[in-house]
């Protein structure tokens, strides 16, 4: 998963971003895991949803990528426009674009010892259907304070 930092005098309790302010507002993007109890997370799943399955950690990268860094991955989403679901018009990007970012899980255990890692999942950040900016401002979209 990717997360993101936010920066900078965010607008006042009560008032939403707006698309145009989301981009100014993200400081960074970092990896991040937010771990899961599969034991409990089967349990309360029905009718809570995730609740105290996903309550207890979450790791994160120890570096933040600036966008400026990432300027040069800006790249067309995989979905190329937004048409299922279409945005509601606060959501509407003027340039639906993403950042070429591999991303990949590998494990090694312990008892793995002069075997190479094992890749459980690969995927790319441009494949993500809602861009941060976007992620940002439906947050915010009743005032809600970041």
């Amino acid at each position: 998963e990717i997360g993101f930092f936010l920066g900078g005098s965010l607008p006042p309790l009560g008032r939403p971003l707006t698309m145009e302010e989301a981009e100014e507002h993200i400081f960074g993007y970092v990896v991040m895991n937010d771990w899961s109890a599969r034991d409990i997370q089967a349990w309360e799943y029905v009718p809570l949803g995730p609740f105290g399955a996903k309550n207890f950690a979450t790791t994160i990268s120890p570096w933040v990528v600036s966008p400026d860094a990432l300027e040069p991955f800006v790249c067309k989403t995989s979905a190329e426009e937004q048409t299922d679901p279409e945005p509601l018009p606060y959501l509407k990007e003027k340039n639906y674009s993403s950042y070429n970012i591999q991303l990949a899980v590998a494990l090694h255990t312990p008892g793995a010892e002069g075997k190479t890692e094992t890749t459980i999942s690969e995927s790319n950040f441009r494949h993500m259907y809602w861009t941060p900016r976007q992620q940002l401002v439906h947050h915010a979209v009743t005032g809600c304070p970041m």
